[in-house]
Parts: structure tokens; sequence; C-alpha cells
């Protein structure tokens, strides 16, 4: 009896030690994190860039004269439209009267001298004197009749009266009062259409085009989303901020959009294909800017640098990672690069 048990002992120890290691080995296996996975798939979409600018009005013009003159009447008040054409100042006429006078005066003395020369009383040199005064002073007063009436050189609206009835319009600095310094007596602007500037760095200009569609959004005019075409790249870069000036044209038939409003500008790109992962995907290495997804070769994770693209909603179109490639979608917080994983979707 005390035999048969002796026997048996060896066999459970055996049988213990068994059940030990297959204990280790289940813990073992219960400690290895789950992960999810999903595909990477290929998608088209629009990229855009997103910039900030200004309206400008299409034209603007300070009207004036390019001689001096009294403000006698200014026909449109600011706010008004007005036609390419319309008579918009008048200014007095004293200098017209005067140049007027003149001009009755030398014409006489060029009849005069005309008749000499006829019965050959007087020179070529002489009649040739007087004429040349004769056809200075008759262009003198087809000039100043010009002068005395500014009209639009374009279509648009008086956005501003810099001078008032009464004032003299001088070109230099006057020693009185009334007189003026100023650079027009009306300011003129087209605002149908408008114009919206903003630079673009050299980093983005490579894909910046002329006719590409851009989406503004006004601060000034809530809930209006306003599409216009890029229309304008100016061709140099300032030495300062290495950025050029990017104009679009955009339509304003109501004129509730202003020069100054400040935009905010979208321009779509064109199409391109790229891969397209959840944002939830993504890890980015601490202390740095790069970003990386998880992918699992042979049970044990793997680290995949990948550079953003375009935020599309939830999602973020990359490039560095192929397309139908596994990533980890849940679990990657618990998970480093080399560690064995169990994935729950294989």
């Amino acid at each position: 009896m005390n035999r048969n048990i002796l026997l048996l002992i060896p066999a459970f120890v055996v049988l213990a030690s068994c059940s030990t290691k297959q204990e280790k080995q289940n813990q073992a296996e219960a400690n290895i994190p789950l992960v999810s996975t999903i595909k990477v798939e290929e998608r088209t979409f629009s990229p855009k860039l997103t910039f900030t600018g200004t309206v400008f009005a299409n034209k603007e013009a300070n009207l004036g004269a390019t001689l001096p003159g009294r403000v006698e009447k200014i026909f449109f008040e600011e706010g008004q439209s007005v036609r390419k054409g319309d008579l918009i100042v008048e200014l007095s006429d004293e200098m017209l009267t005067q140049a007027t006078i003149e001009y009755e005066t030398i014409k006489k003395d060029f009849e005069r001298v005309s008749r000499l020369r006829e019965k050959g009383s007087i020179s070529e040199m002489e009649f040739d004197h007087v004429k040349a005064r004769f056809e200075a002073s008759k262009a003198k007063v087809e000039m100043v009749r010009k002068n005395t009436q500014v009209y639009a050189p374009f279509c648009g609206v008086i956005v501003e009266r810099m001078m008032e009835e009464g004032e003299v319009y001088f070109i230099n600095p006057g020693l009185e009062p009334g007189y003026s310094m100023r650079s027009g007596i009306v300011r003129l602007m087209q605002l149908d259409p408008l114009i919206v500037k903003f630079d673009v760095n050299e980093k983005d200009l490579s894909h910046i085009k002329k006719g590409l569609v851009a989406t503004i959004n006004l601060d000034g005019v809530s809930n209006k989303k306003i599409t216009g075409k890029i229309t304008g790249i100016k061709p140099m870069l300032s030495t300062t901020t290495h950025s050029t000036s990017v104009e679009i044209q955009i339509n304003n038939q109501g004129l509730e959009i202003m020069p100054g409003m400040f935009a905010n500008v979208e321009v779509n790109l064109a199409e391109i294909k790229a891969p397209v992962i959840p944002i939830k995907t993504i890890y980015r290495m601490p202390g740095t800017s790069d970003d990386y997804v998880y992918t699992v070769k042979d049970e044990k994770i793997q680290r995949i640098k990948i550079t953003r693209l375009e935020t599309i909603g939830d999602y973020v179109a990359v490039s560095g990672i192929d397309n139908g490639i596994e990533i980890v979608l849940e679990g990657k917080n618990r998970v480093n690069e080399g560690l064995r994983v169990k994935v729950s979707n294989r």
C-alpha cells in the first residue's frame, strides 16, 4: 500500500507542474492588448486653402480738375449712383472768361497781321509769331472749358464729397481760408463687381491658379457665402513677407458689400485622390509635429509616419500610407511599436 502511494507522488507533481504552466500561458494571453483595425481607403476630394483678405472697389478715382477754380455745383450726394459721362462737378468760369477775353484780343491781332501779310507788309517771322500766340490761346480756352466741368469716367457710386460748394479747388496750397490742397473734389468707386485681395505665401503659391473657384465669408454680411473666381495674381513676391497679392472678383448687385470689409477666403483646389483615414487613428509623437498610425504585422505593432493633406469632417486625407493597409482604429493608446497584440475583427 505504501509502495503504491510512493509511485503516485511523481505523477501528481508532473500534473501540477503542467497545470501551472498552462495557467501562466493563459494569463499571458489574457494580458495581450486587444485592438481593432480598419482598412485605408482611397478617395477623391477637393483640398482647400484658407486665407484672410479685404474687400476693395473694382475701380476708384478722386475726381477733380487740372486747373484751380471755385466749386459752383456738386450734382450728386454721397451714396448716389452715377453713370459714365454724368456731370459730377461744375467749377466757376472766371478763368474761362479771362481766357476767352485773351483769345478774342489775340484773334483780332492775328486777323490784322493776316491782312498785312497778304499785302506783303510784314515778314513771315512776325506772322508766324502771332499765329503761334493765336493757336496757343485757342487751345487754352478749350482746356479751361473742359476743366470747368468734371464728368464721371465710369459707372459707380459717390462714396465721399471731399469738398463743398463754395470752396476753391487749388492745385497748390492756398494761403487764404476756403482754399483746398485735396487730391480731388469727390471720390468715385465702382462697387459692382468688387475685388477681394489676400496674400499667399510662396509655399502655397504653386497651388493658386487663375480661374480657381473660391468661397468668401464676410463678417459684415451675416449668413451669406459668396463665390468668385481668381482673376489676378501679382507676378512678384514681397522681399519682407515672401508673399504675393491675389485677387478674386465677386458680384455685388445689391451693393450690400462695402470696400474695407474683412473676408475669410476658401480656395477650392483641383480634385486629387489620396488615402483617407479616421482622425482618431492618428497618433502624434509628444513634443513633435510628427503624425503616425499603427498597423499590425505578424501580430506585432508597426508605426507608419504620415502627412496630413486635408481634414474632411471626422476624416483626414494623408500621404505616406498605401491604400488597403489595415491600421489600428481602437486601442492605439494602449500599444507601442513592437508590442504583440490581438486583432479583434480578424
